[in-house]
């Protein structure tokens, strides 16, 4: 996982209420096999004239086929964002299509969980605020070391969990971090063997 970096762009504005995790990676693709990769499959039903990737053309209207947006490390989300059933494959095509920052005023648990198992930051702000970053016409900025979101007229501090916050800056998952434990680990295996044998296979 990558350390998470300073963010700076025009933000993705995904403004929908309640999208839930069978909108953002549609069932059918995760059941099948894929002409594509599975990030040109989000958001299928809205990104493209027939509701399909491999037959329609995307729609000029949707904010992933604009070009202003091409690049996009940000994102602006409804309330409720990535609701529905648990599967991480929802924010992992949003990583794989280059967004690191989700913005909202809420997120499902589970997703909101799974974004940082990826290195994703999802930030849930007031509606005051989002509705002031969604009138924001430039480019908006989010620095996770001084736990800030900045736009051309005003900026706000967000709340992050320590741990979590710390696991982005140095691009830990759970798995790394437990690994930064290791000599303590082994130390732990070793005496538990000499203790108790016949738990080890030889």
């Amino acid at each position: 996982m990558q350390p998470f970096e300073p963010l700076r762009c025009v933000p993705v504005p995904l403004l929908e209420k309640n999208v839930d995790t069978d909108i953002i990676t549609p069932m059918k693709r995760l059941t099948g096999r894929n002409a594509r990769p599975l990030a040109d499959y989000a958001f299928e039903a809205w990104r493209y004239d027939t509701g399909d990737a491999d037959s329609g053309q995307p729609l000029p209207d949707f904010p992933l086929n604009q070009e202003v947006y091409e690049g996009a490390a940000i994102a602006l989300t409804g309330e409720n964002f990535g609701c529905g059933s648990s599967r991480q494959s929802a924010p992992q095509v949003l990583h794989d299509l280059g967004l690191r920052c989700l913005i909202g005023t809420s997120f499902g648990d589970i997703f909101f969980n799974n974004c940082f198992q990826l290195g994703m930051l999802p930030v849930v702000v007031s509606a005051e605020v989002m509705a002031r970053l969604t009138a924001c016409t430039g480019a908006i900025s989010v620095e996770l070391t001084t736990q800030t979101i900045s736009w051309e007229d005003g900026s706000v501090t967000f709340d992050v969990n320590p741990m979590r916050k710390r696991c982005l800056l140095e691009g830990l998952d759970d798995i790394a971090l437990t690994l930064g434990h290791e000599p303590d680990i082994q130390a732990f295996q070793q005496a538990d063997r000499a203790k108790r044998p016949w738990v080890y296979m030889p």
